[in-house]
């Protein structure tokens, strides 16, 4: 039975796609994005066969303490609907017999936050919320992260899609078809709804910018902060110094675009390093810390087969600013075709050589055509800070790929930018 509805929703989501207006793009046939949502659902449950089956425990694998603990949650519902309300929404959560609850789920009370939200939390909900509908169909769950993944990136390729009107179906294979997004993105994971809120926050900025002002555009853009928020804050931090440049430049109609660029992120550097009297929360120490805390959870495993030696950081600017270079290669290029030892592996080693020919690529047929495109430069920012970040505090290759899979739809788009228009023969069609 829960298998029947589980290709009703489908069919109702498939009916949304091919009905909406927002699904539409002006640049692209009408079944390209069913086709997209297909293969990110088939991806989803692909990510759910690797857990299941690659690693070979259901109690290793995270998509799968979610889901328990999302059942957990919703147990409530029936001992005490306003308990589970209180779990659900986060208002009153933190009543004391509610620990009946917590003190049972395998993710929701974190060995380490370092003074921030609990992450594991918003999926938990999202479980939760979805058992409503679900029979407790763990496909039905993915169905939707899935949706909530493809619709994330359906807001990138509508930001951009006028931009790169002759790279349409370049577009299309950067913001969809990175190996590790489609697959990473698309299963009962963090990094599925952080692609929805991300997605949604820049379309929405993107509209602001363009005086697309509306009721309904100020609450997604609100909504999008909260997720981000209460999902993901690093990679909102991370994406804060191009989102304000890319006010700034948009509003000023600025010429000297790279003095505004690093200007407004040496402000924002020196503020953050310097944020603990007034917020309370030490940066610095926060990404040493959880470098250490990492270090030592690889280190307490059995075996750690993509273990990333790592120099202990120490909560110095010197100290950080000179291991941020080599934290952002590891990111970018690793793991390479020399450290595969497992399916998976071989899978991002692969794009990381395929990554790495496209920026040889760029480099062969630059073009300086966008270089004052205020949105070329958040793309920088945003893949720089961000894969330092994780650079930084990941020991292990395969969280390494998974982090950072949100992002290189955006190192993507850096390259559209940047590199013109490839024609096999005169009349070919573009490549890129």
């Amino acid at each position: 039975m829960s298998y029947l509805l589980l290709f009703f929703y489908f069919a109702i989501l498939i009916v949304i796609i091919s009905r909406a207006k927002f699904f539409q793009s002006a640049y692209l046939p009408k079944y390209v994005p069913i086709l997209i949502f297909i293969l990110k659902f088939t991806a989803g449950i692909s990510v759910y066969l690797v857990y299941a089956y690659f690693y070979g425990s259901r109690i290793s694998g995270d998509i799968f303490k979610y889901f328990d603990d999302g059942n957990i949650i919703y147990s409530a519902l029936h001992q005490n609907p306003v308990d589970y309300l209180r779990m659900l929404t986060g208002i009153g959560a933190k009543a004391p017999h509610l620990s009946q609850y917590y003190d049972t789920c395998h993710f929701w009370i974190k060995d380490f936050n370092y003074g921030l939200l609990n992450d594991n939390r918003i999926v938990i909900r999202f479980n939760a919320l979805f058992r409503l509908i679900s029979m407790g169909n763990i496909h039905i769950h993915t169905l939707f992260m899935s949706f909530l993944s493809f619709t994330g990136l359906w807001f990138l390729l509508r930001t951009f899609e006028a931009t790169f009107q002759t790279k349409k179906w370049g577009l299309v294979l950067v913001v969809f078809f990175f190996p590790s997004s489609l697959f990473w993105t698309s299963g009962l994971l963090k990094e599925g709804i952080l692609t929805f809120a991300f997605g949604m926050l820049i379309y929405q900025i993107y509209g602001l910018i363009n005086n697309k002002k509306t009721g309904l555009s100020i609450a997604c853009l609100v909504l999008s902060i909260g997720i981000l928020f209460l999902s993901k804050f690093y990679v909102l931090v991370a994406a804060l110094p191009g989102l304000i440049y890319v006010l700034v430049a948009s509003k000023l109609k600025i010429r000297n675009t790279f003095a505004y660029f690093i200007g407004i992120h040496l402000i924002l550097l020196s503020l953050l390093w310097f944020t603990k009297p007034f917020i309370g929360v030490d940066f610095p120490k926060i990404i040493v810390q959880k470098q250490n805390d990492f270090i030592a959870y690889v280190n307490s495993l059995e075996q750690a087969g993509s273990k990333i030696e790592m120099a202990p950081l120490q909560p110095t600017f010197k100290n950080l600013i000179k291991e941020a270079p080599k934290a952002f290669v590891t990111t970018l290029l690793r793991p390479t075709i020399f450290e595969i030892h497992s399916p998976m592996v071989a899978m991002a080693a692969i794009e990381n050589l395929f990554i790495l020919v496209l920026l040889l690529l760029t480099m062969l047929h630059f073009t300086k055509l966008h270089l004052n495109n205020p949105w070329l430069w958040f793309c920088v920012s945003f893949v720089i800070i961000l894969f330092t970040l994780i650079g930084l505090t990941t020991p292990i290759l395969g969280a390494l790929v998974r982090y950072k899979a949100p992002a290189l739809p955006f190192l993507g788009i850096i390259i559209l930018y940047l590199t013109k228009a490839i024609h096999l023969k005169k009349d070919s069609k573009h490549l890129l």
